[in-house]
């Protein structure tokens, strides 16, 4: 239900955005350019976002001992970024993004896992949250660049490095394709304020450790599996034209 809930509000999102850039791209035709509101326009912008990251991550390919499969080992997380937007034309730019944020590991998914992947008797313990820090570049088509409401679209590529401080598993960092909409609120100052989604393509590798699945056993081996995390993150912020 929780998931369904989210994918309305995504859609909703869309449906708006989709209204505003089509409402933005006819003022657009109407705007004086010669006016002091559109002068002065800077070719860079900076912007500091709060986000909200849902990825639903399943484990992929580990066996398991006929029972239960472990389900999502992460359902969603939060974090800021800060970008740099560089214009080469008026519609034209590249966005340089470095963000930090924090998975919620789910501890369900990790104690179902020391069933399916080992003798059911370890302990998760604490602190098993995953650190995601994204470095991500996308070029970027703005719409309606002089407007008071400026959407754009990107795409580009993203990496992102991975880590935990859990005894329970290990996390690889992971790459791949990054797509991107947003929308610019202008101000008069230089300031505006900044809406924006992100869908990462990120696939890497979770490692139950054999500490964790086989506590008694020292000589058992380490679990590993394919996870796909793909984090859709929704931002919010403020930005600064130079």
């Amino acid at each position: 239900m929780r998931d369904i809930n989210i994918m309305k509000f995504i859609q909703n999102i869309l449906i708006t955005a989709i209204f505003l850039i089509a409402g933005s791209a006819f003022a657009d035709n109407h705007n004086d350019y010669d006016a002091n509101y559109y002068e002065d326009e800077g070719a860079l912008l900076f912007k500091i976002r709060g986000f909200y990251v849902n990825a639903p991550t399943k484990i992929k390919t580990a066996p398991i001992n006929g029972t239960e499969k472990p389900g999502d080992l992460v359902q969603n997380g939060y974090g800021f970024d800060t970008a740099t937007t560089y214009f080469f034309t008026d519609n034209i730019a590249t966005e340089l993004s470095l963000g930090l944020g924090l998975l919620k590991t789910k501890s369900s998914a990790l104690n179902k896992a020391a069933a399916a992947y080992g003798d059911g008797t370890g302990s998760p313990g604490k602190k098993n949250d995953i650190f995601f820090v994204p470095l991500a570049a996308t070029l970027q088509y703005h719409i309606a660049p002089f407007g008071a409401i400026r959407p754009y679209i990107g795409a580009g590529y993203h990496g992102s490095y991975l880590y935990t401080r859990s005894k329970a598993i290990k996390v690889q960092p992971g790459h791949g394709a990054v797509l991107q909409a947003g929308i610019d609120f202008m101000a008069k100052d230089d300031t505006f304020i900044t809406f924006d989604i992100r869908q990462y393509i990120l696939k890497s590798k979770v490692t139950f450790k054999k500490g964790f699945l086989f506590p008694n056993n020292a000589a058992a081996k380490d679990v590993s599996s394919k996870v796909d995390y793909n984090p859709l993150v929704i931002s919010f912020g403020v930005g600064f034209k130079f």
